[in-house]
């Protein structure tokens, strides 16, 4: 009996100093991946570890848990926002969770977001003063061929080094993930007979107009016919992106005044982008559902109604509005 109990032992021992040594000091993963996680508030070491398993940033909670006390951090890690990498060790972990804090955080652009709307963006994650992103995007000396920037910045996640951030090189750094993003279309915007310019400008109208990816293409559709045929487009959102106001009402007044972003009165499009728009808005700006609507309004409750007259139209709008 006393040799079992000893084989059981040494097997236990073995399979434990077997779990401890694959991971104490080895790197989680290859990926460098970054992931971002919360500690909330008086989480337990216990629970800390099952987050960084849940995140895939350790391969095992309970030898994380002993090297933690092994090493007097268990009572030192602190609630707080984190970005690390997934090919990091127990060691280098440890080392970011007691400081609260890791360098990079994450930044969230929304698609369809303006220059102004990125600058708020960044100056509520206290990475720049206020209206720097703007003034940066109008008067940095970039040596890239561009006039305005609006519409040619790629909406993402992005994760940026709070110790070393530069508007610059963030400006920089997402227009080059346009240029990445859009370049398996090039071929396709040539064939559109459409410039790149005008593609982007359209895609940033869609954007700001559309409810749902689905009503994109004919939405789109229903743009470049009216561009074509020289009928104003009649965009709401163009007004609103010269306004600078997306929430407040809009009145008879808005629609008289002479600025170049009224599409109401001005035939053609804006001289920019309205917005910085996503791949489907891209996507349908390059490739159209051709339909035969020339209007379309959304009801109360988000749904798009087609029209192909404006005397259709107005009905429509009578009964939906």
């Amino acid at each position: 009996m006393k040799k079992i109990i000893i084989i059981i032992l040494i097997c236990v021992s073995l399979y434990f100093s077997a779990r401890i040594l694959l991971v104490w000091n080895s790197r989680n993963s290859e990926s460098e991946t970054r992931v971002s996680f919360e500690i909330p508030p008086g989480s337990s070491l216990n629970k800390i570890s099952q987050i960084l398993l849940e995140k895939e940033l350790i391969r095992d909670s309970f030898v994380f848990r002993i090297f933690a006390i092994w090493n007097g951090f268990a009572k030192e890690f602190q609630a707080g926002s984190y970005v690390i990498q997934k090919n990091l060790t127990f060691s280098e972990i440890s080392e970011f969770l007691q400081k609260g804090k890791s360098k990079e955080i994450k930044i969230t652009i929304p698609e369809g977001s303006t220059i102004a709307q990125i600058d708020q963006i960044l100056y509520k994650k206290n990475l720049i003063d206020k209206e720097e992103f703007i003034d940066c995007a109008n008067f940095c000396d970039f040596t890239l061929d561009i006039d305005n920037f609006e519409g040619f910045l790629w909406p993402s996640t992005y994760f940026v080094n709070t110790n070393n951030f530069s508007v610059k090189s963030f400006i920089s750094r997402l227009y080059k993930n346009f240029e990445v993003q859009l370049a398996p279309f090039d071929k396709n915007i040539k064939n559109s007979k459409r410039s790149k310019s005008e593609i982007i400008i359209v895609a940033s109208m869609i954007e700001k107009e559309a409810f749902t990816k689905e009503e994109m293409p004919k939405i789109a559709d229903v743009i470049w016919k009216r561009l074509d045929e020289k009928i104003p487009l009649g965009i709401d959102a163009t007004t609103r992106y010269a306004k600078k106001d997306w929430k407040a009402p809009l009145y008879k007044k808005d629609f008289e005044t002479n600025s170049p972003y009224n599409t109401r009165k001005k035939l053609g499009l804006p001289p920019t982008a309205i917005s910085n728009p996503g791949i489907h808005a891209i996507k349908a700006a390059i490739f159209p559902e051709k339909t035969e609507f020339y209007y379309y309004l959304h009801d109360k409750n988000g749904q798009i109604h087609f029209s192909k007259t404006l005397e259709e139209h107005n009905r429509k709008k009578i009964k939906y509005l």
